[in-house]
């Protein structure tokens, strides 16, 4: 009988990214029948008679006392936090500047002009998306205004403590809520920092998201539906995220001499849209609600008779504004829409052609061939075998929940 593989995992769970990762690794263990997967307090490292019936460990190691504790182990060991970016225990962790450049993109193609990023001073993950989506506003010709906390700097392990009802800074947050300039962009570090940061527009009677846009990351369901209005968030795939970290641990087990890399970035899946975000700063009000229509329905095959039936107003006065403004007709702007979501899935997930022309509001998939050679001068497999060549990146089915 083959000897039992005992695995030591430990990952918060009172966030959606960890519940979502030990998922992945659990997935990954039902796959190796002799894992065992246990969960650990990082107190019980210190016990090395405890630590000894250890094959491996999957943690988060957030101080250095955890590090050299489990190098104490001796034991192969993967880690999903990565506070240092040289260290001696290889991890896999979050691209927080991919993340923020997202993010940077997401609210360029809104036409928002202000931007703004709300962190947790201090914490590795929060600074490195700040400092990233600054640098991505910057190459827009743009600022970003940073919350500095109002407070001293948070340590690493506080994550582990987060919690809906509770905010040290909501009167810190609440006071530089108002402080912004209208309309206005925000990109929260993650969801539980958005949670916060609504809740304080609320008390301070801030319109969202037609004064404040708010961008969230992780993509916490609970988070971002119990946020009012419901929260737009970055889908970080931590469920992949879990299942690499596990995939590389048993390469690890199973090669002593195999010796992964040091440093593995995870990408993150994309923006799942919501109500926080579903405003563009146009200089006419309705064209903001007629891009948000597009977007929501993209997926219905509307036409430029849809988007101008749901306004109300004159074919010449929708189309002589979206020509002002967008430089496009209400037509032009649907199929730019649709060609753009139709590579973001081809690029980001496996789903088939045939599903990506449905999901896009195609009439056919021969249609969506048809017009995507004629715009790319190639097809849309050939087109997504070229981007993942250039960007060595697995993709993954596509779920949308959407509000």
């Amino acid at each position: 009988m083959k000897k039992e593989t005992i695995i030591a995992v430990q990952v918060e769970t009172n966030r959606a990214h960890g519940r979502s990762m030990i998922e992945g690794i659990a997935d990954y263990a039902l796959l190796n029948t002799d894992w065992r997967l246990e969960s650990i307090d990082l107190k019980s490292l210190a016990n090395s008679a405890n630590t000894k019936r250890f094959s491996g460990f999957i943690l988060r190691v957030m101080d250095d006392t955890t590090a050299n504790l489990l190098i104490k182990t001796k034991k192969p060991a993967i880690d999903t936090y990565g506070k240092n970016d040289v260290g001696k225990i290889p991890f896999i962790r979050l691209d927080d500047v991919a993340i923020a450049e997202c993010a940077a993109k997401f609210f360029r193609e809104h036409k928002f002009t202000n931007y703004a990023f709300c962190g947790f001073p201090g914490l590795r993950f929060s600074e490195a998306r700040g400092k990233a989506f600054k640098k991505a506003v910057a190459g827009f010709g743009m600022s970003c205004i940073m919350y500095d906390g109002g407070g001293g700097p948070l340590k690493e392990t506080s994550v582990r403590n987060e919690r809906m009802d509770v905010c040290s800074d909501c009167t810190a947050l609440r006071k530089w809520a108002k402080s912004l300039p209208k309309p206005i962009s925000v990109f929260c570090c993650n969801d539980m920092r958005a949670f916060h940061f609504l809740k304080a527009c609320n008390d301070a009677k801030i319109k969202v998201p037609q004064e404040v846009s708010v961008l969230g990351v992780d993509n916490d369901k609970v988070l971002c539906t119990f946020s009012n209005p419901p929260l737009s968030s970055i889908d970080t795939d931590s469920f992949a995220l879990g299942q690499n970290a596990a995939k590389a641990l048993n390469l690890m087990l199973s090669n002593p001499s195999c010796v992964p890399p040091m440093v593995t970035m995870h990408k993150p899946a994309g923006v799942i849209e919501r109500t926080s975000t579903a405003f563009y700063p146009t200089r006419t009000p309705w064209l903001s609600d007629a891009l948000v229509y597009i977007r929501r329905h993209i997926g219905d095959g509307i036409s430029a008779n849809d988007v101008i039936a749901h306004l109300g107003y004159s074919h010449t006065t929708v189309g002589k504004v979206f020509r002002r403004e967008l430089g496009l007709s209400v037509q032009q702007e649907i199929i730019r829409y649709r060609r753009e979501s139709a590579c973001r899935l081809l690029k980001d997930t496996s789903l088939t052609a045939a599903e990506i022309a449905d999901r896009c509001g195609y009439p056919s998939p021969q249609y969506f061939a048809h017009m995507f050679a004629a715009h790319f001068g190639t097809t849309p497999e050939k087109w997504r075998r070229s981007r993942l060549r250039t960007s060595h990146r697995k993709p993954h089915r596509h779920q949308s929940d959407a509000l």
